[in-house]
């Protein structure tokens, strides 16, 4: 197979053992032959083993978080495949280094809009005024470089989406008329 530009997310296809079978973007980190962990720190080696038996035993999608041997950190998605030669597609993207500049507070907003949730209920859910919610989201726009808050939102959505929270609707996000009402009190 030829290889394939995504941008910044990075496929692989694994065998059975995690080891990479074809990879969109080869890279010294990650080539056809060596497992998906081989690049890995210590902590994340163990972390992304543990998700690649329970995407090839248990047949479970998995996501992660994890660092490379040179401080560089990706976010990543497992799912299991049908195929006797393919067990596991693995998706993956690297998180800018900017990211790590945010306070603890910014990040959580971040996070917390990346989930879809707007200034109040952040604001509600952090414990903090919507002024203090718009003043972490400007610093955070400032310190990553972004020029309008649509690009904060993007890139959010992008880089900020909770690692250990599946993708979808979340019980505590009431997009109904009556949650709209219990907002606007």
């Amino acid at each position: 197979m030829a290889n394939l530009t995504l941008g910044e997310h990075n496929v692989a296809l694994c065998d059975w053992h995690g080891r990479c079978i074809w990879t969109s973007n080869p890279n010294p980190g990650l080539t056809v032959g060596s497992f998906l962990w081989e690049n890995l720190s210590t902590e994340s080696r163990n972390l992304v083993e543990v998700a690649v038996g329970q995407v090839v035993v248990l047949r479970r999608s998995q996501q992660f978080e994890v660092i490379d041997k040179e401080g560089n950190r990706f976010r990543g998605w497992a799912w299991p495949l049908d195929s006797p030669d393919v067990a596991l597609c693995a998706l993956y993207l690297e998180i800018p280094h900017n990211l790590s500049l945010l306070t603890a507070q910014e990040r959580r907003c971040l996070e917390l809009l990346a989930r879809g949730l707007e200034t109040r209920p952040i604001a509600g859910k952090l414990d903090v005024s919507t002024s203090t919610v718009h003043t972490h989201m400007r610093r955070a726009r400032e310190k990553l470089g972004l020029r309008s808050f649509a690009a904060l939102v993007s890139f959010a959505a992008r880089y900020c989406y909770p690692a250990d929270r599946p993708l979808g609707p979340y019980p505590d996000i009431d997009r109904t008329k009556q949650g709209a009402e219990k907002l606007a009190k």
